[in-house]
């Protein structure tokens, strides 16, 4: 009989599902007391949780051709991101992942480095002492212009807004299909189900626009779509428009929102330690020397 690892007390049916979903990272983090390796249900769905760097290490590394990705996580976000390289697996995750590989030279993050750098010092010229700020919306129209010019050497501050709420709104409706135990299939008109098609037509209009739009053009603008397109394995093989779009939206989706977040959350915890504020700004001024 094989031995099962710790777990916290569960309902009968539910599994932790309550406890997940009520406070996610203080379940999380209290999944640790019960060793390197935890499971719990999520209503029917065993999920294990790896606390050792040394078993991180083996799912991700040593073993990763092993552990393939769950199938209703592919469910419930293959909608959005299709089948890039967050969902796929195996043979193809190899080809995709060696395709996408250049994008990320150093050569080339340097200079989306410089982006952030110059987009960021505009949001920072144009906030004025005494006056309030939204940083959940600030950080989000931050982020979503870097993203848009770092990704499709696009400008889109004028639609930043309106794009990036409607990505929140997809990252939103994604979160609540997770939160979902039994998933309507996506062919069932529920009202769900139709604003989540209508927004990603909305995202996907945006993002085959860009691709077709560089397609005709054939020129390389240094961006993250030049070198997907550009890319070729060793038949000299290219992704298709297909590929492209779920690569790009799955960049998209990791450089936006989530990046995003984690800005709001280091202003917040900024504000509520100022001694650490301090230190932050006695570092800025000590290493950076008055350069941006």
């Amino acid at each position: 009989m094989s031995q099962q690892p710790p777990q916290p007390k569960e309902h009968f049916l539910l599994g932790s599902m309550r406890e997940f979903t009520a406070d996610t990272l203080g379940f999380v983090l209290d999944m640790r007391r019960y060793g390197d390796l935890v499971r719990f249900r999520f209503g029917p769905f065993p999920i294990h949780i790896a606390n050792h760097p040394d078993y991180v290490h083996d799912v991700l590394v040593t073993n990763a051709d092993k552990y393939y990705k769950d199938r209703n996580t592919k469910i419930v976000m293959k909608p959005v991101l299709g089948n890039g390289l967050f969902l796929s697996d195996g043979a193809f995750w190899k080809r995709q992942r060696k395709l996408a590989q250049p994008a990320f030279h150093s050569k080339r993050i340097g200079d989306y480095a410089q982006v952030m750098v110059d987009y960021a010092s505009e949001v920072a010229d144009h906030w004025q002492n005494a006056h309030i700020y939204d940083i959940d919306r600030e950080m989000n129209t931050l982020t979503m212009r870097i993203i848009a010019k770092t990704l499709f050497d696009a400008d889109v501050s004028k639609d930043a807004h309106e794009v990036g709420e409607i990505i929140s709104r997809v990252l939103e409706m994604t979160t609540e299909r997770f939160s979902t135990l039994f998933l309507p299939p996506d062919w069932l008109p529920t009202r769900q189900n139709r604003d989540l098609k209508q927004a990603i037509e909305r995202l996907d209009q945006l993002i085959y626009g860009f691709i077709n739009e560089r397609r005709s053009s054939n020129v390389d603008k240094g961006d993250l779509l030049s070198m997907l397109l550009m890319a070729q394995d060793e038949d000299s093989n290219r992704m298709t428009d297909k590929q492209v779009r779920d690569e790009a939206m799955t960049l998209f989706g990791a450089g936006h929102e989530t990046t995003a977040v984690a800005l709001m959350w280091t202003w917040y915890l900024l504000s509520q330690h100022p001694e650490i504020e301090q230190k932050l700004l006695e570092e800025l001024k000590r290493v950076l020397g008055g350069r941006t």
